[in-house]
């Protein structure tokens, strides 16, 4: 039986979360996500810079012309916008992943479907949302910025004069977004356990990490050592698999076969052609990478998880089995009092069916 520590032992519980096939396919699906946004963003450079789609001398223009074009502010905002249309696909996907992990850390099985689209959007949205408030700071920086085009010394001083009090409000958005940075990954984890609304996805992790910076910090070092020692052990665990491949056919008088699909896989130019079966087995190769990474995902969406968990104890003195569950879904749930009841109707009709024992005056 697991028994919780409601400390940093727990974090340990992220490793063996991880080992859910369904959960890794959800995490390889949000990988997907990641992909899809990323060649899509390639196919649109390497058409507006060489109209070629994706051609390999047009993906390499399109990442030369990222790194090379001066950053305008049109062009902030449209990586900008992209990003927050990639996390919310991600995050969105990602959600029924840590809402499984929380059921499987609470030991609560009236919940059945992890998946809920009401909570999986405010994990999506709540980080969203905090990244919207450096807009007030900016847009209030850049009235005040306007004010630097007066002319002379007026202009000097109204511009001189007006930054104190557009401080005001700056510094305050700039705390809450460096706050809310730090909780972002909380966030989810609180839309998927709580179940309540957008503010209470964000204001609670912001009000932990406040309350608990030490603790939070300790945590996040402890997911670290969680992440880097499964990273090492799946990545020793897949090598290995994959030398005992090559190992076989090497034995079967394959070396050739071998060796062009290594080469196939690491993607050398001196490869001008190889065989179907090579090109198969590169891609094999680099589709167990892929889960080893979605297996790696869910571990480190796991130690988010727990580590909301262990941050609510902290603060709020809530034990790991506290995880909020839809009116309309207990219904279907049995209570502890429900089990009672059927247990002593069960006994009622057992008793029932057993026969009489005779009475003295029968047997004489």
């Amino acid at each position: 039986m697991r028994i919780h520590h409601h400390d940093v032992r727990d974090m340990s519980l992220a490793f063996g979360l991880a080992f859910d096939l369904r959960r890794v396919m959800q995490a390889g699906l949000a990988l997907s996500w990641t992909l899809v946004v990323l060649t899509g963003l390639s196919a649109i450079l390497s058409w507006r810079t060489s109209a070629g789609m994706m051609t390999a001398e047009g993906i390499y223009v399109a990442v030369s012309s990222i790194g090379q074009s001066p950053w305008t502010p049109l062009k902030v905002l449209l990586f900008t916008c992209m990003g927050m249309s990639w996390w919310v696909g991600f995050a969105y996907l990602c959600a029924p992943i840590q809402r499984g992990a929380a059921l499987d850390i609470a030991r609560d099985e009236r919940e059945r479907n992890p998946s809920i689209p009401p909570l999986n959007r405010q994990a999506a949205f709540a980080p969203v949302i905090v990244a919207l408030v450096p807009l007030i700071a900016l847009l209030t920086l850049a009235l005040w910025a306007l004010l630097t085009y007066i002319p002379g010394t007026a202009g000097a001083l109204v511009a001189t004069v007006a930054l104190p009090l557009v401080l005001l409000v700056v510094i305050p958005c700039a705390a809450f977004v460096v706050v809310g940075t730090l909780a972002a990954p909380m966030m989810g984890p609180t839309a998927v356990v709580e179940g309540r609304d957008y503010l209470e996805a964000i204001s609670r992790p912001m009000s932990y990490v406040l309350q608990r910076p030490g603790r939070y910090f300790a945590y996040w070092g402890a997911k670290l050592g969680v992440m880097g020692a499964s990273a090492l052990a799946g990545g020793v665990t897949l090598a290995v698999a994959w030398v005992f491949v090559w190992l076989a056919l090497w034995l079967t008088g394959q070396q050739e076969l071998a060796r062009e699909s290594m080469l196939q896989a690491m993607a050398d130019p001196d490869v001008r052609t190889a065989s179907d079966t090579a090109l198969g087995i590169a891609v094999v190769f680099w589709g167990s990478v892929f889960m080893l990474a979605a297996w790696l995902a869910v571990v480190g969406l796991s130690c988010d998880m727990i580590i909301y968990l262990l941050m609510r104890y902290q603060v709020d003195g809530v034990t790991f089995d506290k995880i909020a569950v839809a009116e309309e879904r207990l219904q279907f749930a049995k209570t502890a009092l429900d089990t009672a009841e059927e247990a002593e109707q069960a006994r009622k009709r057992f008793d029932a069916l057993q026969p009489e024992p005779a009475s003295a005056g029968d047997s004489a």
